[in-house]
């Protein structure tokens, strides 16, 4: 099971452009979409930043406020399209005791032999699985080894998962288990200039073309 992570916060009254302020101070605007309504809040941004870094979108972060603990997933965060900085979070409130679905990012882990013997490409097509299990039990990362991966051709289709236990895939249908997540290409052919031997004569009849060319003009 995850450590407890937790962070402070406020309820928030400003909304709209006024929340322009809030940012000037290091806080950050944010919403919790809750189990018995929606809430504002604002909290302190590299406090957030930095506890990011570490929950992603999958692990609970309890939120405390002055009387109340929310239990969260971190749902969205709204980032500025040319500074890059962050201007607002979105949080989705779960029940400690109900399953939740939600994605989980793929990592490859290991070295695929296919690779170096064969000079084959990696392919990796599902960067993220959905998944279903209790909030607790999310894991931060689905691991897949690739080291088995010896030839050309050799994959790792969705039913391969090995799942921690308590979380099951969402979808359970034929179709969509046999959709690979990593596959080993042929390598693409790259085209190779061969050397072009030039002769001594093949010289001097080039040579002549251009004599022949200046006494004419």
């Amino acid at each position: 099971m995850k450590d407890n992570i937790q962070l402070e916060a406020q309820k928030r009254t400003i909304k709209g452009k006024e929340v322009a302020v809030l940012r000037k101070e290091g806080l950050l605007p944010a919403a919790i979409f809750g189990i018995n309504g929606n809430l504002n809040i604002s909290l302190n941004k590299k406090v957030f930043l930095k506890i990011f870094e570490k929950s992603q979108y999958t692990s609970i972060i309890e939120i405390k406020l002055k009387d109340e603990t929310h239990n969260v997933l971190t749902s969205e965060i709204q980032v500025h399209p040319v500074t890059n900085e962050v201007l607002n979070v979105t949080f989705h409130e779960v029940s400690l005791t109900e399953k939740v679905n939600t994605d989980v990012p793929i990592e490859l882990i290991g070295e695929a032999p296919a690779i170096k013997t064969y000079n084959g490409i990696l392919i990796h097509s599902i960067q993220e699985i959905e998944i279903e299990a209790l909030p607790k039990n999310i894991p931060q990362s689905i691991d897949i080894d690739i080291s088995g991966l010896i030839d050309i051709g050799d994959s790792i289709l969705v039913k391969d998962i090995q799942l921690p236990e308590g979380v099951e895939l969402v979808s359970k249908e034929e179709d969509d288990l046999d959709v690979a997540i990593v596959t080993i290409s042929p390598p693409t052919e790259e085209s190779v200039e061969e050397d072009v031997e030039i002769s001594p004569e093949d010289v001097e009849i080039i040579n002549e073309k251009k004599e022949d060319k200046s006494e004419e003009e």
